[in-house]
């Protein structure tokens, strides 16, 4: 006996993506299942001109599709999860699993060294976010103008028009087009790579840029009370996503609710952690908030002596610069910014490890696309269609001994130089962050008892490294040497 099943959605190029995204996902769990697709067009897609989306009305993508659920002429709709609305309602949710969150900046090349760049945008959330742009391109001016479409009306008028030079988008919905476009609608995708040639994509890093509460995810609607639907659907149900989503949202209702605020909520799992990176302004209090810190983290032990106490006074090393060998068409991950990579060619896509490292990069006068935002280079590392090449080279330091296969090409060398108060912090402490692993070795070899003693980390290899020397109990993850510290003092 076959199952049916009518899927309501809007007949927007990407919507139909999504849409083809869930029907293969219940295609894969139920054999036999009948699919009919109903499309849909909502008042945002009949508004394309420049009206900002704040004054449309919340759910301006969704109510309608969602009246129509209610009426039973679907049994349930396909939306993207962060066009829904915060409020209650007749209806609830599954999603799948969620594909990557963070937004992409894609600059017209024909604009990239311009010292004034106008970016076209409908956000608020991304408009107030240009901001924080200006240490990671190398531009000081830089204007926001409101854009409307779908995704590749929006690059037409980037390329066709002189009112723009680059365009803010969800990574996620540039993935889909690649990944699924040709199966949906071959001429549409066709025109969207045409155009996506013309553009310097920047993937931008959570930390700073946190995405709209459950961007990249897909809700699939249904009734509350259709316990048959509901069930059929529950089978392609991420609950990992599905709770990460609603974190977000609640949150965002919290913070006075919907798409159009200038929030930025985005929680994600990494390392068996719940990573929350939020920022915007509270729309009932008007204050500016930035939080990026690990959920459900119980504080450190109450204690008065860390290592380090402080980054200022910090030294285990002195470093001794390596001549580089010419490196042109690759990836590049750079894990610092010595004086060295000043002769790189500027033709390869360059990755850095943190935020950090990519500003200081910028001032170098390179410009990276794109960072592991000190999340480890497993995490999230950009497809070839952003990076380009194929050959992946990290420049890091002689001896590094790193857990991901990448060439390794050897930048610096360290040279054990520890000063007086580090060597005073080191054997006062009771409690150890680690921001590197060859610091670790160092300071064991020094104080060999070390390991009895709680310690700490940052995501990425350095994690991954203690772990094989340090019990689980005694070993605590934290997003970064500014959350830990903040842990200390509340501890304290």
């Amino acid at each position: 006996m076959s199952l049916s099943l009518t899927i309501g959605s809007r007949a927007s190029f990407l919507a139909k993506i999504q849409t083809f995204i869930v029907k293969q996902e219940l295609k894969k769990k139920i054999k036999n299942i009948k699919i009919t697709t109903k499309y849909h067009s909502t008042k945002g897609d009949k508004n394309q001109g420049q009206t900002p989306w704040k004054n449309l009305g919340y759910g301006i993508f969704t109510t309608s599709l969602t009246k129509e659920l209610i009426n039973k002429n679907f049994n349930c709709v396909v939306h993207s999860y962060k066009d829904l609305p915060v409020l209650k309602s007749k209806t609830d949710y599954f999603t799948i699993k969620r594909d990557d969150p963070r937004d992409v900046l894609l600059i017209k090349k024909k604009s990239f060294n311009k010292k004034k760049l106008i970016i076209g945008t409908s956000s608020p959330r991304r408009k107030s976010s240009v901001r924080d742009l200006k240490d990671l391109i190398g531009v000081k001016n830089i204007k926001t103008k409101t854009i409307r479409g779908n995704v590749t009306t929006r690059l037409l008028k980037v390329t066709s028009k002189n009112q723009y030079d680059a365009v803010l988008m969800a990574k996620a919905a540039i993935d889909r087009i690649f990944k699924y476009g040709n199966k949906v609608d071959k001429v549409e995708t066709k025109n969207f790579l045409s155009l996506f040639k013309k553009f310097k994509p920047f993937i931008l890093p959570l930390s700073i840029f946190p995405a709209a509460a459950s961007q990249g995810a897909i809700a699939i609607e249904y009734l509350k009370n259709d316990k048959k639907i509901k069930s059929i659907l529950n089978k392609i149900n991420c609950k990992k996503t599905l709770s990460n989503c609603n974190q977000e949202r609640n949150l965002l209702k919290k913070y006075g609710g919907g798409c159009g605020l200038d929030i930025g909520i985005t929680i994600e799992a990494i390392k068996n952690n719940d990573f929350l990176f939020s920022k915007g302004i509270d729309a009932r209090s008007k204050k500016e908030f930035h939080i990026n810190r690990i959920l459900n983290q119980k504080s450190i032990k109450k204690t008065k002596s860390i290592f380090p106490e402080s980054i200022k006074d910090y030294q285990m090393f002195s470093r001794i610069e390596l001549k580089l060998p010419e490196i042109k068409n690759s990836t590049v991950i750079l894990t610092r910014p010595d004086f060295s990579i000043r002769e790189l060619n500027n033709n390869n896509f360059f990755i850095t490890s943190g935020t950090q490292t990519w500003r200081r990069v910028a001032r170098e006068k390179k410009i990276a696309q794109c960072t592991f935002d000190g999340l480890g280079e497993d995490y999230r590392f950009p497809e070839l269609y952003y990076r380009n090449y194929k050959n992946i080279k990290k420049i890091t330091y002689k001896k590094s001994m790193s857990i991901y296969k990448t060439r390794q090409i050897n930048g610096y060398e360290l040279i054990p130089q520890i000063n007086s108060k580090t060597i005073s912090n080191l054997f006062n402490a009771k409690v150890f962050y680690w921001m590197s692993y060859s610091a670790f070795k160092l300071a064991k070899a020094i104080r060999p008892n070390i390991t009895k003693y709680q310690h700490c980390s940052g995501p990425g290899s350095t994690f991954e490294q203690l772990k094989k020397e340090i019990p689980k109990k005694r070993l605590k993850l934290f997003f970064n040497y500014k959350d830990f510290k903040e842990s200390v003092y509340q501890a304290r």
